[in-house]
């Protein structure tokens, strides 16, 4: 017995039968049937619509994951495939409502992360909603890449600096984020530095004048003062770039963001170990180092130097300081002044004579047989 069929039960397929579809149009789906060719949908019109599986997705698709029922957008390919069915695609209509979302995000200004996949001419590659997205070499960062494969796997901020929907161009960067989360860090790590503060740092360049050292993000200078506790030419005489090394702070600027650091007092003072031998009035033999217009530097130890005043010299009247000694030369010296606070050394030749006199007479004075010079001079000789 046949079903009385009444108006209400036939609007449907009149509906179908009346509406008008264009291409470039989208419209809800839902799956009806999953085949080899692809994935028949009904589209409420009075064809049915078919997907190809290369339209399903721009990703590779698993068609056992497609079941019977299941809704989504599509976009109209073609009213007509030669065989009654409109051919749609649900790939086309994703990737419109990507553009959409793409350029409000473009539009407000948002910030995002993506992946670099890869390297080409003049940057990288990372893909975003499926999208290209390319970022120039000179805007992956706000420091100059010297290695753009470096990059490649790695996460970064970014936000779009060009975006044309109708050619699907993403152009991406994250220079201006980059120095922002730096600035951020670096401030950070100002506030935590504290005077007297032990670091370890890496050495980052070179100037004549100090070296400057990476702390983890903020750079501090050790002055060539401060690198050494002997005197030096340039800082590479001590350190060189990309070396590791122990710092302690001697001071911050917290307003201008620099930071005083020394290296030489993460070690003991050698002078001060090589001073501990040395007391006033003490003979010893010193060499002499250089030349001064009011005297001569003569070396004690490898780290300690004296100075002998020209008037200490000799009991003669000396014009000038070569014409009596020479660079090189070994002499007796008695130190008649030790300041280890200032790290100066006074010395004197002529006191040293003075004693040898002195010794002398009362040796030529004695009148005890067995006695020698060595034996009334005592350590002066």
């Amino acid at each position: 017995m046949e079903e009385n069929l009444t108006m209400a039960d036939l609007m449907p397929e009149v509906d179908k039968s009346m509406t008008r579809i264009y291409r470039g149009q989208v419209l809800q789906a839902t799956v009806a049937l999953v085949n080899e060719q692809g994935v028949i949908v009904n589209i409420g019109y009075q064809a049915d619509g078919i997907i190809p599986w290369n339209e399903f997705s721009v990703d590779e698709v698993d068609s056992s994951a497609v079941k019977e029922g299941d809704s989504f957008e599509v976009t109209v390919l073609k009213i007509d495939d030669g065989e009654g069915n409109v051919v749609v695609s649900k790939r086309r209509a994703e990737e419109q409502q990507v553009l959409s979302e793409v350029e409000k995000i473009f539009n407000e200004k948002q910030t995002f992360k993506v992946r670099v996949k890869e390297v080409v001419k003049g940057g990288v590659v990372a893909p975003f909603k499926g999208l290209r997205a390319f970022i120039p070499g000179s805007q992956l960062t706000n420091t100059f890449v010297d290695d753009l494969s470096a990059f490649v796997g790695k996460e970064i901020e970014v936000e779009i600096i060009e975006f044309v929907p109708k050619n699907r161009k993403l152009v991406l960067s994250g220079k201006r984020l980059a120095a922002e989360a730096a600035e951020a860090a670096k401030a950070a790590k100002l506030e935590s530095l504290e005077e007297g503060q032990k670091l370890q740092g890496e050495v980052t360049k070179l100037m004549p004048y100090g070296a400057f050292v990476d702390l983890g993000g903020v750079e501090g200078l050790v002055h060539n003062n401060d690198l050494s506790w002997v005197r030096i030419k340039h800082p590479s005489d001590v350190v060189k770039e990309g070396d590791k090394v122990d710092v302690v702070i001697l001071s911050v600027d917290k307003e201008a963001g620099k930071i005083a650091l020394s290296l030489k007092d993460m070690t003991t003072d050698p002078w001060l170990v090589d001073a501990a031998n040395l007391e006033l009035g003490q003979i010893v033999t010193a060499e002499i180092t250089r030349f001064a217009g009011f005297g001569a530097f003569a070396k004690l130890t490898d780290n300690v130097e004296g100075l002998i005043h020209i008037s200490q010299i000799s009991e003669k009247r000396v014009h000038k300081v070569e014409d009596v000694l020479e660079l090189g030369q070994k002499v007796q010296v008695k130190i008649i002044a030790l300041d280890k606070e200032a790290k100066k050394v006074g010395l004197s030749m002529k006191q040293v004579a003075e004693e040898v006199d002195e010794s002398m007479q009362a040796y030529m004075s004695t009148g005890d047989e067995g006695v020698t010079l060595a034996d009334v001079m005592g350590d002066t000789l």
